[in-house]
Protein backbone atom coordinates (compact mmCIF):
# COMPACT_ATOMS: atom_id res chain seq x y z
CA UNK A 1 0.00 0.00 0.00
CA UNK A 2 1.15 3.56 -0.35
CA UNK A 3 0.18 6.99 -0.18
CA UNK A 4 1.68 9.75 -1.72
CA UNK A 5 1.63 13.79 -0.14
CA UNK A 6 3.36 17.03 -1.71
CA UNK A 7 4.37 19.58 0.38
CA UNK A 8 5.74 17.54 2.66
CA UNK A 9 8.85 18.27 4.77
CA UNK A 10 11.62 16.02 6.66
CA UNK A 11 13.32 17.45 9.56
CA UNK A 12 16.23 15.85 11.02
CA UNK A 13 18.29 17.89 13.68
CA UNK A 14 22.23 16.28 14.90
CA UNK A 15 22.90 13.83 12.49
CA UNK A 16 26.40 12.22 11.32
CA UNK A 17 26.47 10.50 7.47
CA UNK A 18 28.45 8.45 5.70
CA UNK A 19 28.30 8.13 1.89
CA UNK A 20 30.08 5.43 -0.01
CA UNK A 21 30.11 3.04 -2.71
CA UNK A 22 29.63 -0.83 -1.87
CA UNK A 23 27.30 -3.65 -1.94
CA UNK A 24 23.48 -4.01 -0.59
CA UNK A 25 24.83 -6.83 1.26
CA UNK A 26 27.25 -4.64 2.90
CA UNK A 27 24.91 -2.01 3.74
CA UNK A 28 23.94 -3.24 7.42
CA UNK A 29 27.67 -3.87 8.00
CA UNK A 30 28.41 -0.19 6.94
CA UNK A 31 25.52 0.62 9.75
CA UNK A 32 27.07 -1.57 12.65
CA UNK A 33 30.06 0.16 12.40
CA UNK A 34 28.51 3.80 12.24
CA UNK A 35 26.34 2.57 15.47
CA UNK A 36 29.87 1.49 16.94
CA UNK A 37 31.79 4.82 16.43
CA UNK A 38 28.57 6.55 18.09
CA UNK A 39 28.92 4.96 20.82
CA UNK A 40 32.54 5.65 20.91
CA UNK A 41 32.11 8.69 20.87
CA UNK A 42 29.73 9.38 23.40
CA UNK A 43 26.80 9.71 21.24
CA UNK A 44 23.24 7.98 20.94
CA UNK A 45 21.60 6.81 18.17
CA UNK A 46 17.93 8.69 18.40
CA UNK A 47 15.33 6.27 15.63
CA UNK A 48 16.49 4.63 12.63
CA UNK A 49 19.17 5.42 9.67
CA UNK A 50 17.66 7.62 6.54
CA UNK A 51 19.30 5.87 3.56
CA UNK A 52 20.09 8.00 0.18
CA UNK A 53 20.67 5.88 -2.85
CA UNK A 54 22.79 8.14 -5.55
CA UNK A 55 23.69 5.83 -8.08
CA UNK A 56 23.39 1.83 -9.14
CA UNK A 57 26.31 0.92 -10.87
CA UNK A 58 25.93 -3.02 -11.48
CA UNK A 59 26.53 -4.56 -7.68
CA UNK A 60 27.58 -1.36 -6.48
CA UNK A 61 25.85 1.22 -4.85
CA UNK A 62 26.57 4.76 -3.91
CA UNK A 63 24.48 4.90 -0.71
CA UNK A 64 24.55 7.75 1.64
CA UNK A 65 23.44 6.35 5.16
CA UNK A 66 22.15 9.19 7.85
CA UNK A 67 21.99 8.66 11.77
CA UNK A 68 19.84 10.91 13.58
CA UNK A 69 22.16 11.06 17.15
CA UNK A 70 21.16 12.85 20.90
CA UNK A 71 24.34 15.23 20.85
CA UNK A 72 26.92 17.40 18.76
CA UNK A 73 29.70 15.60 17.73
CA UNK A 74 33.25 16.78 15.66
CA UNK A 75 33.18 15.14 12.10
CA UNK A 76 35.88 12.45 11.15
CA UNK A 77 37.76 11.58 8.15
CA UNK A 78 34.90 8.98 7.52
CA UNK A 79 31.95 10.42 8.81
CA UNK A 80 30.04 14.06 8.79
CA UNK A 81 28.35 15.53 11.14
CA UNK A 82 25.64 18.09 10.44
CA UNK A 83 23.57 20.05 12.25
CA UNK A 84 20.45 19.46 10.62
CA UNK A 85 18.93 18.07 7.37
CA UNK A 86 15.88 19.96 6.09
CA UNK A 87 14.31 19.25 3.02
CA UNK A 88 11.52 21.38 2.27
CA UNK A 89 8.88 21.26 -0.34
CA UNK A 90 9.32 17.45 -0.53
CA UNK A 91 7.14 14.65 -2.33
CA UNK A 92 6.48 12.05 0.39
CA UNK A 93 5.85 8.59 -0.47
CA UNK A 94 4.00 6.32 2.84
CA UNK A 95 5.03 2.64 1.88
CA UNK A 96 3.90 -0.30 3.92
CA UNK A 97 4.45 -3.33 2.67
CA UNK A 98 7.07 -6.54 2.73
CA UNK A 99 10.60 -4.46 1.79
CA UNK A 100 11.07 -5.97 -1.02
CA UNK A 101 7.90 -4.32 -2.81
CA UNK A 102 9.57 -1.07 -2.22
CA UNK A 103 11.66 -0.93 -5.63
CA UNK A 104 7.92 -0.76 -7.33
CA UNK A 105 6.68 1.26 -5.08
CA UNK A 106 9.37 4.03 -5.55
CA UNK A 107 9.05 3.63 -9.46
CA UNK A 108 5.28 4.61 -9.29
CA UNK A 109 6.66 7.67 -7.21
CA UNK A 110 9.02 8.90 -9.56
CA UNK A 111 5.61 8.03 -12.42
CA UNK A 112 3.86 10.41 -10.06
CA UNK A 113 6.31 13.01 -10.47
CA UNK A 114 6.69 13.18 -14.27
CA UNK A 115 2.55 12.87 -14.80
CA UNK A 116 2.01 15.95 -12.27
CA UNK A 117 4.90 17.78 -13.85
CA UNK A 118 7.05 17.96 -10.52
CA UNK A 119 11.00 18.60 -10.68
CA UNK A 120 13.11 16.81 -7.98
CA UNK A 121 16.06 18.26 -7.09
CA UNK A 122 17.18 15.54 -4.44
CA UNK A 123 17.53 11.96 -4.30
CA UNK A 124 14.52 10.16 -2.31
CA UNK A 125 15.29 9.49 1.27
CA UNK A 126 14.28 6.32 2.84
CA UNK A 127 12.87 6.98 6.64
CA UNK A 128 12.35 3.15 7.86
CA UNK A 129 9.60 3.63 10.66
CA UNK A 130 8.75 0.30 11.15
CA UNK A 131 10.41 -3.26 10.43
CA UNK A 132 8.16 -5.67 11.82
CA UNK A 133 10.23 -9.03 11.73
CA UNK A 134 7.53 -11.66 12.44
CA UNK A 135 5.72 -10.37 9.34
CA UNK A 136 7.93 -8.30 6.58
CA UNK A 137 4.34 -7.27 5.43
CA UNK A 138 4.31 -4.42 8.22
CA UNK A 139 7.27 -2.98 7.63
CA UNK A 140 6.87 0.61 7.01
CA UNK A 141 9.17 2.96 5.03
CA UNK A 142 8.89 6.97 4.29
CA UNK A 143 10.36 8.23 0.73
CA UNK A 144 11.13 12.09 0.40
CA UNK A 145 11.77 13.30 -2.66
CA UNK A 146 12.27 17.33 -2.36
CA UNK A 147 11.06 19.28 -5.55
CA UNK A 148 11.81 22.47 -7.10
CA UNK A 149 9.65 24.99 -5.56
CA UNK A 150 10.10 27.50 -8.79
CA UNK A 151 7.58 27.60 -11.17
CA UNK A 152 8.91 28.44 -14.85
Amino acid sequence: MIEIKENQELVLRKVISFRGKFEQTELEKVGKEMESYIKNVGAKKLGNPVTATYAVNGRLMDVEIIIPIDMKIKSSEKYTYREQLKIINAVEMLYKGHPIGLEDACNQLNQYIIEHNLHPITVGYNVTKNVDIMNLENTEIDVYVGINPNIV
